[in-house]
């Protein structure tokens, strides 16, 4: 990739000097990062976006003249949860920790890393979410969104209180199917 093609990636034209390289960079990252919490938690969704990330960080290696920002890999979710209590507390915990590292990237090297593990701990998660709530029925198909998740602060709470009621029940349901619909949309 030629340093023209890279400032084109960011935006710029014409002369500029490494402040202002500097600046976009950091514009287009913090827009980015935006865009990904705000939208973006449904596996295949967050695969789509990883070809802009590769592109964005092979600009961003261009016009740092080579150097990559060391920066470290988030952890990754591997814990097998006691039970469904402990499963939701452990994927809230790791969902929140993802979204803080997410906000402190300082480049695109490092947020593809962490996008990166968004992908492996929805996929974990949705595993998990299948195996604890196996029990229940799936809604139909037709009915389910694929990026509307349950709310699982809501349902750790009902958990807690040992209180599912006819609410939640439908959205486990629903959740059951999203998780389904969404693997069928990565095999095809």
């Amino acid at each position: 990739m030629e340093k023209k093609d890279a400032l084109l990636a960011f935006g710029i034209t014409g002369s500029v000097d490494a402040q202002d390289i500097r600046f976009a960079i950091e514009e287009k990252l913090f827009m980015l990062k935006n865009e990904l919490l705000q939208k973006y938690m449904v596996p295949t969704l967050l695969s789509k976006k990883m070809q802009q990330l590769h592109d964005l960080t092979l600009s961003e290696y261009v016009l740092h003249d080579g150097e990559i920002l060391q920066s470290s890999s988030p952890l990754l979710w591997s814990s097998n949860p006691a039970n469904r209590i402990d499963f939701i507390e452990q994927y809230e915990s790791h969902i929140s920790a993802l979204k803080l590292t997410m906000m402190n990237c300082t480049s695109f090297h490092h947020l593809m890393k962490v996008v990166q593990a968004f992908i492996i701990t929805q996929e974990y998660y949705m595993v998990l979410f299948r195996m604890l709530f196996n029990e229940f029925s799936e809604a139909l198909p037709e009915e389910v969104n694929t990026r509307e998740m349950i709310d699982t602060g809501k349902l750790l709470l009902a958990l807690k209180k040992g209180e599912l009621d006819e609410k939640q029940t439908w959205e486990i349901e629903l959740e059951l199917a999203r998780i389904d619909k969404i693997r069928k949309l990565k095999v095809s």
